[in-house]
């Protein structure tokens, strides 16, 4: 009898990891991706960017469903987010420029962190405002790269590289960094660096020596980033809203439209979001936007 009741309890629980592993492997390859079509209608469209920013599209798709909307006045983009990859940074900013060239308002809501990235995509709006413990700008560049040299004297193991020429393999795990190598990648830097400054000068009206004092890679607080210029005012979400339905010319309370939410998954409830996973392990240099 208790040999019997063993043997229903370890079914039990082979039965539980077997829903488990095939529940997590669904979570997990299912496609994660918002439906672009948005059911009902409203005065105020709202776009929330979340985490790191690897990937453009889906923002800017959404973003210009918003613009071609004839019930939609106004936008509000909610921004929680530390930043990411500079090429598509530097897009989602020049979505939002757009934006806010078709005549509706844009407006930026930042949460409890809109740095780097976030903070350059968010220049692009009519005004931006942050709470006033909000950790925006760290104005500046990075690039990882992994050293596998010591590691790989230990196993000893030896690669050899054929190059086309000197800086194919620049910056390679696989060998040291020489004095060429440094400035190489200290040149596309501080290039990227340059184009930084130039969009906060021009957007914020303030001169590039101004900028460039401010942009030393550090984080500033919503009232310290209002006191240098940097955004337009402080304020939350409900404030952002009701300044886009004013210069939207809404009369009485805006109705919002919002994307559907993407189902929470078993993948991420155990290891957070795969997608910002994956774009965190991809082990090749990338310029980044982004607050460590």
């Amino acid at each position: 009898m208790a040999r019997r009741r063993s043997d229903i309890v370890v079914g039990v629980i082979l039965i539980v990891l077997l829903v488990f592993v095939v529940w997590t492997a669904f979570s997990f390859f299912q496609p994660s991706g918002e439906r672009l079509f948005v059911e009902g209608s409203g005065d105020v469209g709202v776009i929330r960017v979340d985490g790191m920013i690897t990937e453009a599209r889906p923002f800017l798709d959404r973003l210009q469903q918003y613009v071609d909307r004839k019930d939609i006045k106004a936008i509000v983009i909610r921004v929680e987010s530390p930043g990411g990859i500079v090429a598509a940074s530097q897009e989602m900013y020049n979505g939002v420029r757009r934006a806010r060239e078709s005549e509706k308002p844009v407006i930026i809501s930042m949460g409890s962190l809109a740095a780097s990235g976030a903070y350059y995509l968010s220049l692009g709006a009519d005004s931006i405002l942050a709470n006033p413990g909000t950790l925006t700008g760290s104005i500046g560049v990075l690039m990882d790269f992994p050293q596998t040299t010591k590691l790989m004297d230990k196993l000893g193991i030896t690669i050899h590289s054929v190059t086309s020429g000197p800086f194919k393999d620049a910056g390679s795990p696989y060998s040291e960094w020489d004095e060429q190598t440094q400035q190489y990648y200290q040149d596309l830097v501080a290039n990227t660096y340059q184009q930084f400054v130039a969009v906060v000068s021009a957007e914020r009206h303030l001169s590039a020596d101004s900028v460039r004092a401010l942009a030393d890679g550090r984080v500033y607080t919503g009232q310290q980033a209002v006191s240098n210029g940097l955004i337009d005012g402080l304020g939350d979400m409900h404030d952002a809203v009701q300044l886009a339905a004013r210069m939207a010319g809404i009369s009485g309370k805006p109705t919002l439209v919002e994307p559907p939410r993407r189902h929470l998954r078993l993948w991420d409830l155990l290891f957070g979001d795969a997608e910002q996973v994956a774009g965190r392990l991809q082990p090749t240099p990338r310029l980044e936007y982004r607050f460590p």
